[in-house]
């Protein structure tokens, strides 16, 4: 058994357990990484789930219902007749919606433009009736908002 130096005084021997309070808190940082991560990945699957409602939509009922999946945010900008007008030229040289893949996407949950709460941006390669398109979404949900809105949507024609 070792026995400590007499020079040594106690504030040294509780240093020498720092070691096993380092381990202790690298394992609770590691524990928090992978519960966040949990959210990120619902994040991704709340957005997608928005997405394939949208395109749902489009292909079902239309550009003017499918309207409503975008939020306050999104119409700061230009109303939605505007909006509108612009989906039914898209539409007009596109041709009808066939089909979606989400080619890339990235959460990020912070304070920003947008307000508190978690941001998702998609890109998605789309297929319509005469020519496809990759589209870029941003979506965000507010800390106190219920569900996932689209803000921001860039479509490359």
């Amino acid at each position: 058994m070792l026995r400590p130096h007499s020079s040594w005084n106690r504030a040294r021997l509780v240093g020498y357990c720092r070691p096993s309070r380092l381990a202790a808190v690298i394992a609770i940082g590691v524990v928090g990484v992978f519960l966040s991560g949990c959210g990120f990945t619902k994040a991704k699957k709340d957005a997608e789930n928005l997405l394939n409602r949208h395109f749902q939509t489009i292909a079902t009922n239309g550009y003017e219902a499918a309207i409503a999946d975008y939020g306050k945010q999104f119409f700061q900008n230009h109303t939605k007749d505007e909006w509108s007008k612009t989906l039914a030229r898209l539409k007009a040289r596109l041709g009808t919606y066939q089909s979606h893949t989400v080619t890339s996407w990235r959460v990020f949950k912070k304070s920003g433009t947008f307000g508190s709460g978690t941001t998702v941006e998609m890109v998605c390669q789309t297929a319509y009736s005469n020519h496809s398109s990759e589209e870029r979404f941003v979506i965000f949900k507010g800390v106190l908002d219920s569900d996932y809105k689209i803000v921001g949507h860039y479509i490359g024609s």
